[in-house]
């Protein structure tokens, strides 16, 4: 068992949450003091919507990846609005985010505030609160495409190693200018270069930041999945850089990394693209006992190994920050799950003391945290509270 001691200041939880014009919500609250939080309807009746609401509180898009016009109500103004309060024992802080109808007209981004302050940018929500979700998408994760892995491992490396997620856009800015340059490659040569030598060092950051947060989450998943009952697995990295050596110096790597997208250019530009680099990565979970890769396992045994995961990256984020877990999001996580298994979901989730979000269709799918729950009833984007 994780053996970070918990203590009275070593909690961030949601306590209150509004949602106006949010997708087919017009105006929704929810007020709790409870660890779990259950949103019970009928699919397409607003629940994920909810937890939705709550993503948009960590960098990027929300766990839906959505452009801004698609979340607004459309029986609303065109604009909307989330507005989250989040308890510690050192008080309350108040978060907030959203857009209004003529800046989202004019394609500018949307404002996220801290206490009445603006932020730069929904990044540093991440100052304040650490969000973690899981979604039925994700169940097919591992016979997707490479590109969706790499971003779902990626979410997790920047809860770890909040430079990552920087580096990432950074990386993938720098690839653009030498996909670009590489059209007049004879007469751009020098340009290249320093473009290279720029793409490398951040290349270089980007591949020891996942070696770390990998480490870190299979000494976890070691360590901790030995005494539940989802899988143990080793999250295993799959590169395309050549002979280089990671386990290398970072000046070492920097300089392969170099040299590897030199000797890359002709292949590069006849193809259009960089072939080689960490953005060519892909990212699978080699499950122990069975002795095989996700992509070859059952979709129920794939799904309990995102479990593993999800929960072996909570509490590594608990150990970094001094005993505080993220916030869970929980998208139809009992469906296809025996009795037993949520059971021990739930005791693991109590034992890292997250606060938790999860959406299902009936009541009793939350009979084993009962007591311990705020339960809602959503239908059509109205919300009814059915207690414990």
């Amino acid at each position: 068992m994780n053996n970070v001691e918990k203590t009275a200041s070593s909690y961030v939880d949601i306590s209150k949450l509004n949602l106006t014009d949010f997708r087919n919500h017009s105006f929704t609250k929810i007020e709790t003091d409870k660890k779990f939080i259950a949103l019970v309807g009928r699919n397409g009746s607003g629940k994920t919507n909810v937890i939705e609401a709550v993503s948009m509180f960590s960098s990027g898009k929300g766990l839906r990846g959505a452009q801004l016009s698609e979340q607004s109500n459309i029986n609303g103004n065109g604009g909307w609005s989330i507005f989250m309060e989040v308890k510690t024992a050192k008080g309350i802080t108040k978060l907030g985010t959203g857009i209004g109808n003529s800046q989202m007209m004019e394609g500018k981004a949307r404002q996220c505030r801290a206490d009445g302050k603006f932020l730069k940018s929904s990044r540093e929500f991440n100052d304040y609160i650490g969000i973690i979700w899981l979604t039925p998408q994700m169940d097919r994760l591992f016979i997707g495409q490479r590109t969706e892995r790499r971003k779902f491992f990626d979410k997790l490396v920047c809860l770890i190693e909040p430079s990552h997620e920087q580096n990432i856009k950074d990386y993938d800015r720098l690839i653009m200018q030498r996909n670009k340059v590489l059209v007049d490659l004879d007469n751009k040569k020098s340009w290249l270069d320093k473009i290279e030598k720029q793409i490398s060092k951040i290349a270089a950051n980007i591949l020891i930041s996942r070696q770390i947060a990998t480490n870190r989450l299979n000494k976890i998943m070691d360590a901790e999945v030995k005494n539940n009952l989802f899988p143990s697995a080793k999250i295993v990295m799959r590169e395309e850089l050549g002979d280089i050596n990671t386990r290398s110096s970072m000046i070492e790597i920097e300089a392969q990394l170099q040299e590897l997208f030199f000797q890359s250019r002709i292949r590069d530009r006849d193809t259009f693209r960089t072939n080689v680099g960490p953005h060519r990565t892909d990212f699978t979970l080699y499950y122990n006992k069975n002795d095989m890769y996700a992509e070859n396992c059952s979709t129920g045994e794939q799904k309990n190994l995102l479990v593993s995961v999800i929960l072996a990256e909570a509490r590594v984020y608990q150990e970094i920050n001094n005993g505080i877990s993220p916030i869970l999001l929980l998208d139809e996580i009992t469906a296809h799950m025996d009795n037993e298994r949520v059971s021990n979901l739930f005791e693991q989730i109590g034992e890292i003391g997250s606060q938790t979000w999860l959406t299902g269709t009936s009541e009793p799918l939350f009979d084993f945290i009962s007591d311990k729950a705020d339960i809602f009833n959503i239908n059509n984007g109205k919300l009814s509270y059915k207690g414990v």
